[in-house]
């Protein structure tokens, strides 16, 4: 680095946005609960350094990737081909590793950071993201639009399952502990009913993470049942050690404004879903595929889950669980694909990431109940995208936090 191309307080600059989040440069949010969390950074006050800063981190996230319209941007602000240059060689060497195995934890971490200390955008270095702007932007440029709220998703609906487990099966499991039933006759008839809050990301891999609140439903009424992970159907075998049942269900999508401007909508749907779960040595594994018939993508989605409660004692109980899914080509090139038409609005590159496994998540569900009719449970946990799905460019954060907290009132036995 030659001192006469960049000056001091540039190269100043530059080692300080080697450590800038991506957020810094984001638009500020409207609603934003400061006292709960750190301030969002503030531009420099010098426009020319400013201009050196965001080009610094969007160089630093895409490499020699960067639009066109990114370089236009610096050289309006007065910066000479070789002080690009300069900029650049400054930049690579740093050694700034992106892939380091370090990053994972780091970054599961400062997403729970953000359920405790406030709804901030947590940093991301590792995925290319779309480039935010503001307005009056060079032709050409790429930004994000931030909303203030996102639907229900696949992951809320994992969470609210591995609660609504330890709901419906609480009393009745804590009785057999405790006591041997004088009639082998089972009755699961329930109703449970209850409100909750949900955080975790607008949609799988999104760069938004958001708190929404979302009901508590699961129903059993003799071979009828009802609730978030398996719809609404039917079970055609149901005994103590395995259902088989066949339901229509809900197909996870996405709006406009929780995706990159110009991917556009992917509408949610239903599908016709198929499962099995079995019930041995204290185990729960559940095994189901859902094909969808109506919605944004209309393709397979393969679901399996184990999870294993453990009662502490008669009133609280802990449930760890873990879940893979499978997809064919057609729900993963529509939910995480980008088409030409999509590649021209977004100025992302056309993504097609085909059939495979597509995320994986491992949770803790922690149940109390109040009463024999009203519980308690927060489910805490973590999803990682697998496969070519991780590599997708509308995807921000490969690892991503959730959680859900509940209150619920059991009817029936």
């Amino acid at each position: 680095m030659r001192n006469e191309t960049l000056t001091s307080l540039e190269i100043t600059v530059l080692a300080l946005a080697c450590r800038d989040p991506l957020s810094s440069i984001l638009p500020r949010k409207r609603l934003a609960l400061y006292p709960l969390g750190p301030r969002p950074h503030s531009p420099l006050a010098n426009p020319r350094l400013e201009a050196l800063r965001r080009f610094a981190i969007l160089y630093r996230l895409h490499g020699r990737d960067l639009p066109a319209a990114e370089r236009e941007r610096i050289r309006a602000a007065g910066y000479e081909p070789r002080q690009i240059a300069a900029i650049e060689e400054f930049l690579a060497s740093t050694g700034f590793r992106q892939g380091s195995a370090w990053r994972l934890p780091a970054r599961s971490a400062r997403g729970w950071r953000t359920i405790f200390i406030g709804w901030r955008r947590p940093r991301c270095r590792r995925a290319r993201h779309p480039i935010p702007n503001r307005s009056r932007e060079p032709r050409g440029a790429i930004f994000v639009r931030v909303s203030v709220n996102g639907p229900i998703s696949t992951p809320f609906c994992l969470a609210i399952a591995t609660a609504l487990l330890t709901l419906s099966s609480a009393p009745s499991a804590a009785q057999s502990q405790n006591q041997v039933q004088p009639q082998q006759q089972r009755n699961g008839d329930h109703v449970v009913i209850g409100v909750g809050m949900g955080y975790g990301p607008a949609y799988p891999g999104a760069e938004d993470y958001r708190a929404l609140p979302l009901p508590v439903i699961d129903i059993a009424w003799g071979p009828f049942f009802a609730n978030l992970r398996n719809g609404i159907g039917i079970n055609a075998v149901d005994t103590d050690h395995v259902t088989i049942g066949a339901s229509v269900a809900m197909m996870p999508g996405y709006r406009s404004k929780d995706a990159p401007r110009g991917i556009g909508e992917l509408s949610f749907g239903a599908g016709a879903r198929g499962f099995m779960s079995l019930k041995a040595a204290g185990f729960v594994a559940t095994i189901g595929a859902t094909k969808g018939f109506a919605g944004g993508t209309k393709g397979l989605i393969a679901d399996a889950s184990l999870s294993r409660p453990v009662f502490v004692s008669s009133r609280f109980m802990l449930v760890p669980s873990v879940a893979a899914s499978w997809a064919d080509g057609k729900h993963n090139d529509r939910f995480f694909g980008v088409n030409a038409a999509q590649s021209r609005a977004s100025g992302l590159r056309q993504y097609r990431p085909g059939s495979g496994f597509s995320d994986a998540s491992a949770m803790l569900t922690a149940q109390y109940r109040l009463t024999d009719r009203i519980s308690l449970a927060a489910t805490g946990g973590v999803t990682t995208l697998l496969g070519r799905v991780k590599d997708s460019p509308i995807v921000a954060h490969k690892t991503q936090p959730l959680g859900f907290v509940s209150v619920s009132y059991r009817l029936g036995q």
